[in-house]
């Protein structure tokens, strides 16, 4: 397959673009093996490429798709182009694929806008190692593709009047999924939002915006209902990250009003899981790939939620991180026994991250069995963490940071004081201290933020010394939920954390309790109650 350069850039632009090969695609199989890849794996996660319309300019000889967006898909698809039976993926680079991509768009070889923003958006997820994330990396693709939504006027609900079902579909699809890349981004990175939905007009998804429609309404590509559904719950999840993470990292944020803001992201929380459609709540008994990156979100979202809080959680709190943690680690021992891990996006990196800090946090309290059992899961996640780095190099980063952090030299300290404070409370010396006072002064964000994402090897290297010291506090924390006895909806925690003093299986809030013993309408008075104490104070 061979392009040809437009008629609109002068002859020497054309030539530097022949000389980058930039019209160059690889042959017929790769190609067909790549976009495969593309709208199985990818394009669930990124609807922002209408399939039908796609496909039949690829299978037309006189009108082709954009050369700008073919590059960019084979690009995002070339990074999950591993073990493939049908052709040889050590002929497809991701790196290549890129540099061909950003080539064309710095030219201006695209003139259509709406397929320029397609291209830029797949551009935002080349993520190979650290200086991916500076000047032209991630955030610069990220802040690009919205502002140039925005001058299209993709947030508008003006912009769309007299456009038919295809187009405005297509619009709305692109514009939400800038959306959830501004809000994961801006959640893993630490960095701020870019879109205000206060200035957003544009109406929520429905199942009829995944009709791909043709000129004589016939469709090739039936609608697939879960596709769609999961879309939408996606969208709602990175809505409810917007509340509880966003609003939480605020330095003005006074430590009243982040109590009412985390109960207001709880409250969220559960109304989600209550209202997610059953086909797409993850089970290890009834896995299904697009059920497992859902619940992923949304458990990482509870870890983040409770590293946030103030640091004197409840022991609710911290069974609901420790089971959050603890299922987004099965969630991926699952993808990788159906060999999908290879599969999963980028922000699966993160969930890792955030629920190896999460166990790592509690482990420096907890009692011995709990400890070993914590410690039986962190060995786990780093061989999880050593199989994604196939597919995404990146990962290679924390799997070194963990491994320093996972030694013997580390762990025998916690677990010597975690034995000594099990002697102190079987002598009765041991006296705890349950909670903490609660200020209501403004709230310091927390210095450590680069957990997540570290710039360099050298906070690397502080983080790996201060690990034990100073527990990570770059993310989240939530509150107990657990979905009524006979419910059709799975029981799943969320939770408020602190740091975790002595918790003890089997006793009252620990983390050995059963989900059970927690009354959902209970909490979720108590919640309102907070909120309602919060707003009038």
């Amino acid at each position: 397959m061979q392009a040809s350069p437009p008629d609109h850039l002068d002859p020497l632009e054309v030539e530097i673009l022949n000389r980058r090969d930039v019209f160059g695609f690889p042959t017929r199989d790769v190609c067909d093996t790549l976009i495969g890849i593309f709208f199985d794996w990818i394009a669930p996660i990124l609807p922002v490429v209408d399939r039908h319309d796609f496909m039949k300019r690829y299978h037309h000889p006189e009108d082709p798709p954009s050369a700008l967006l073919l590059q960019a898909i084979f690009m995002v698809a070339s990074r999950f182009c591993i073990n493939q039976e049908k052709i040889d993926c050590s002929v497809v680079n991701p790196r290549t694929f890129y540099r061909k991509a950003k080539a064309l768009y710095d030219s201006g070889y695209e003139q259509n806008p709406i397929i320029a923003i397609q291209a830029v958006v797949l551009l935002g997820l080349y993520w190979d190692g650290l200086d991916d994330l500076v000047e032209n990396g991630l955030f610069y693709w990220s802040r690009l593709g919205i502002a140039l939504a925005q001058a299209e006027g993709l947030h508008q609900h003006e912009t769309y009047m007299g456009l038919d079902p295809s187009a405005k579909s297509l619009r709305k699809r692109i514009w939400w999924t800038l959306y959830t890349r501004d809000r994961s981004v801006a959640a893993a990175f630490g960095r701020p939002l870019h879109i205000n939905s206060d200035y957003c007009t544009v109406e929520h998804l429905t199942e009829k915006d995944f009709i791909e429609h043709d000129e004589l309404t016939k469709l090739e590509y039936p609608l697939d209902l879960t596709r769609a559904r999961f879309f939408m719950e996606y969208v709602k999840l990175c809505e409810l990250m917007d509340l509880g993470l966003c609003l939480t990292l605020s330095s003005r944020s006074t430590q009243d009003r982040r109590i009412s803001e985390a109960a207001q992201c709880e409250l969220g929380l559960n109304a989600w899981l209550v209202s997610c459609p059953s086909e797409l709540h993850w089970r290890q008994t009834r896995h299904t790939f697009l059920s497992a990156v859902l619940f992923s979100a949304f458990n990482t979202i509870v870890c983040q939620l409770q590293l946030l809080q103030e640091p004197y959680p409840s022991k609710e709190s911290q069974s609901s991180a420790f089971n959050a943690a603890s299922t987004i680690i099965s969630i991926m021992e699952t993808l990788h026994s159906h060999k999908q891990i290879q599969y999963t996006p980028s922000f699966i990196i993160c969930h890792a991250v955030v629920s190896f800090v999460t166990l790592k946090h509690q482990m420096n309290a907890s009692v011995p069995s709990l400890f070993h059992a914590i410690r039986l899961k962190l060995e786990v996640e780093l061989e999880i963490l050593e199989e994604l780095t196939h597919t995404w190099p990146i990962a290679r980063i924390f799997v070194e940071l963990f491994q320093v952090m996972s030694t013997p030299d580390h762990f025998n300290p916690l677990l010597a004081a975690a034995v000594e404070k099990c002697q102190q409370r079987a002598s009765g010396d041991y006296s705890a201290v349950p909670n903490g006072p609660r200020s209501s002064g403004s709230f310091r964000r927390p210095k450590v933020q680069q957990v997540i994402l570290p710039q360099s090897k050298v906070i690397l290297q502080i983080l790996a010394r201060e690990s034990q010291r100073q527990p990570v506090s770059s993310l989240a924390t939530s509150t107990v939920y657990s979905a009524p006895s006979g419910s059709s909806h799975p029981m799943v925690d969320t939770t408020v954390q602190t740091q975790p003093d002595s918790l003890s299986p089997g006793q009252d809030g620990g983390l050995g309790a059963s989900l059970e013993d927690y009354e959902p309408l209970a909490i979720l008075q108590n919640l309102q109650d907070i909120i309602r104490i919060a707003k009038a104070t």
